[in-house]
């Protein structure tokens, strides 16, 4: 005859459902190293096909533009290296596959023409040094910084606007400072896609496993609206951690997992059923 659960069993039965509820609501492993809350990102070979996103600002003749606004999303394709004649030649490329999209707010019309940023030594725990690239502005070949795709062309210099330097930048002008029709847009009058995707490939000399990026900015131009006319401008990127907590919201008790419920419930209705039994012998039947 079966036995009432103890109340050690019951015990473990609910630390158990506990147990499946923690595992199914742990978070996934966290991707990059987000640096300056968010102003540098660190790359290693553990963030292969992972993503983090850039969300751009504006400004015109220095002056913030509410409503002006870009977003990036980087998704770490690898390392490649590229083996040379001796050891001082060898080579080591970083893939990204970028997806741009001009988030400009109606009524104001925008064009996000070039994409940029600068590369540092990274430790794992913190930026060393600059980290000079290979091949900007060369023949898109092996063992070259280059760009496929939405924008076709990579330099360095400098954004406009008091922006500043930037080790390489992304566009289909032959400078930073845009001056093509490329790029993306949210004027519904143009050839321009609102998002749009390239692969931005960055070469190194010798071994590299891990770089970060920072200085993100994106260049503005075509902008009408709100009281401009074909102005131009700027934006600084702040990287998004995926991975990072949510804000707090109101305190809620989670509900547990289909499992843990199924077997708190089956407990419960057990040890309920046999608190009802009478005590006593139960009476015996034959046939």
């Amino acid at each position: 005859m079966l036995r009432p659960p103890s109340k050690l069993a019951l015990g473990l039965a609910v630390l158990a459902s506990a147990g499946v509820y923690s595992v199914a609501a742990a978070p996934s492993a966290a991707a990059f190293t987000f640096l300056n809350s968010g102003s540098s990102v660190g790359i290693t070979n553990d963030d292969l096909n992972k993503t983090f996103t850039v969300n751009f600002d504006g400004n015109v003749a220095t002056q913030n533009v509410s409503g002006l606004t870009s977003e990036a999303t980087f998704k770490f394709l690898g390392f490649t290296t590229i083996a040379g004649t001796n050891r001082s030649s060898t080579k080591t490329e970083a893939a990204f596959e970028i997806t741009l999209s001009n988030t400009t707010s109606s009524p104001l019309l925008s064009r996000t023409s070039a994409l940029g940023f600068d590369v540092w030594n990274f430790d794992g725990t913190s930026l060393g040094s600059g980290l000079a690239l290979q091949g900007i502005g060369n023949s898109s070949g092996s063992g070259d910084t280059r760009s496929i795709g939405l924008f076709v062309n990579d330099t360095s210099g400098s954004f406009p606007n008091q922006f500043g330097d930037v080790d390489v930048c992304f566009t289909n002008g032959n400078t930073c400072q845009g001056g093509t029709s490329g790029g993306v847009d949210n004027n519904p009058s143009t050839s321009n896609p609102q998002t749009g995707t390239f692969t931005a490939t960055l070469a190194f000399s010798g071994s590299v496993s891990q770089f970060a990026l920072n200085n993100f900015g994106v260049r503005y131009q075509s902008i009408d609206g709100n009281g401009f006319n074909g102005a131009s401008g700027t934006g600084k990127g702040t990287a998004v951690n995926p991975s990072a907590p949510k804000p707090p919201g109101p305190r809620q008790i989670p509900e547990p997992g289909t499992a843990s419920a199924l077997l708190l419930m089956g407990v419960g209705m057990l040890y309920k059923s046999r608190r009802k039994q009478p005590d006593g012998p139960q009476p015996q039947f034959h046939l």
